[in-house]
Parts: C-alpha cells; sequence; structure tokens
C-alpha cells in the first residue's frame, strides 16, 4: 500500500488520536458495555441464584435481556432521528445504569429480570449506535477502522466478562 493509498484510507493513529479518538471510545464503548455485561452475568448467575433464589427463571435471565435488546436494537434509526447521536448514547447509558442498579439491588428473581429488561433495552441501544453512528461522527475514510474497532468489542467482552464476573463471585 502506498503512503497514498494508506492516507486516503484513514490509518490506526487517526482514528485514535486526538481528533477522533473520543467518538471511537464512545462508539466503541457502547458495544463492550453490552457484551461484558452479558458474560459478567453468566459468570455472577450460579452465585446470584444462590443468595435470592429463583432457579426454575435461571433461563430468564439471558432470555430477556437478549430479547428485549433485539427489540431496541430495531429502534435505534428513530431514536436517532428524534434525539440525536448525543441524547441518543446519554439516555442508553443512563437506563443501562438503572437497570444495573436494579439488578445489583434486586431480592427476588423477578425483579432482577425486571432490571435486565431495562439493562437489555439500553443495551440493545447502546450495541445498535455504536455501529449506526460511526458514518455520522467519523469521515468515510476512518469507517472501515472504527467498524474494527467497534466489532473488537465483542472479543473483549469475552475476555473480560467471564474473568470480571468470576472474580466478583469469588471475592464480592
Amino acid at each position: 500500500m502506498t503512503k497514498t493509498t494508506a492516507s486516503a484510507a484513514g490509518s490506526w493513529r487517526e482514528l485514535l488520536g486526538r481528533d477522533y479518538g473520543g467518538a471511537t471510545t464512545v462508539l466503541a464503548g457502547g458495544v463492550a458495555i453490552y457484551a461484558i455485561n452479558e458474560f459478567i452475568t453468566m459468570s455472577l448467575l450460579p452465585s446470584a441464584v444462590a443468595d435470592i433464589g429463583g432457579e426454575r427463571l435461571y433461563a430468564w435471565v439471558t432470555t430477556v435481556y437478549l430479547v428485549s435488546s433485539v427489540v431496541a436494537a430495531t429502534t435505534v434509526g428513530p431514536v436517532l432521528t428524534r434525539f440525536g447521536p448525543r441524547w441518543s448514547y446519554l439516555g442508553a447509558l443512563l437506563s443501562f445504569s438503572a437497570g444495573s442498579a436494579l439488578c445489583t439491588l434486586a431480592p427476588t428473581m423477578q425483579l432482577l429480570l425486571v432490571g435486565r429488561v431495562v439493562q437489555g433495552l439500553a443495551g440493545g441501544l447502546l450495541a445498535g449506535l455504536g455501529y449506526a453512528v460511526i458514518s455520522a461522527a467519523l469521515p468515510d475514510r476512518l469507517w472501515t477502522r472504527a467498524s474494527a474497532v467497534v466489532s473488537a468489542m465483542w472479543g473483549i467482552g469475552t475476555l473480560i466478562g467471564p474473568t470480571t464476573g468470576g472474580l466478583f463471585a469469588q471475592f464480592g
């Protein structure tokens, strides 16, 4: 690849540098939050069931999260149109935080499931926004590399999620 071609395609340094590093972090961060949360939960769930009961609802913890995230992902376009990228991200992040707090404080499996629905709705938005906003936040020469960074967060989630969940289950 010649220097001119590399420059026209954008570089990793440009994507992760001062001008676009913040936007790239936000885009990738939403997907990372979604992915890590799924794997943390699977590692923590046996401990949670031991604490709050609800073994018969065990499978629903993942099911409601995934179903609600798929539903929310289908709304990314209209949400972006109505609220714009900044408020869409902030709303999804605040909602995800509220769902996480609800899950953390849930005294019953039923309340944990409500928290997982909230997390799933917000997480589906965060993950969808991570891909949908690339074209609005970055110049087209960086889209391919940005898509790679955002997609890499699924791999990061499979590494960090179970490890963190296991540590919380063991020591938390």
